[in-house]
């Protein structure tokens, strides 16, 4: 191997800025997205019992980190009812009436299983010349957090109100 062959085919670097966020069930996080997490991943650790040094072999299954999500809150707030509505309908805390306007919340969605509290995403990373570069597509996404924001009269106009929302999925695969 030359100097020549270790050198990488693109020396940019990622610029983290640069990234589209779409949900199939919530359009207005999407557009109000600020930041997103790219979620690790992680494999437990089995010992493999010997007299001499613990030796360890790789576990059975992936463990995925949650989708974490901050957005920016709207006059209308609708970003923010998209997923409070969401959580409300799957988890139906008054009646269980409110489970069946899940899939009404958005006739689009449903992720591989094609249940009405999941929706897929899809995650695109964007190259300096803003083309994409790597796809992160989340299967089974549903959310479980939509964090509380503070009104304060003592702020000015020009200030914004993020919350943050995090999502499970079962597992992402890279396109």
């Amino acid at each position: 191997m030359t100097a020549l062959t270790r050198n990488p085919t693109n020396p940019n670097f990622l610029q983290p800025n640069k990234f589209q966020l779409n949900f199939s069930r919530a359009p207005n996080i999407q557009y109000f997205c600020q930041t997103v997490t790219i979620p690790g991943i992680a494999t437990s650790e089995i010992p493999q019992n010997n007299p001499f040094v613990e030796l360890y072999v790789p576990g059975e299954k992936p463990v995925y980190d949650v989708l974490n999500v901050t957005f920016y809150v709207d006059e209308n707030m609708e970003a923010w009812k998209e997923v409070h509505d969401w959580i409300r309908a799957m988890t139906f805390p008054y009646s269980y009436e409110e489970y069946q306007t899940l899939p009404k919340l958005n006739p689009i969605a449903g992720g591989r299983n094609s249940l009405p509290q999941y929706s897929d995403a899809q995650l695109t990373l964007l190259s300096s010349s803003n083309q994409p570069v790597l796809r992160f597509k989340f299967y089974d996404v549903f959310p479980i957090a939509v964090s509380s924001f503070v009104m304060s009269s003592t702020d000015t106009p020009d200030q914004t109100i993020t919350a943050d929302a995090t999502f499970r999925y079962s597992l992402y695969d890279l396109i």
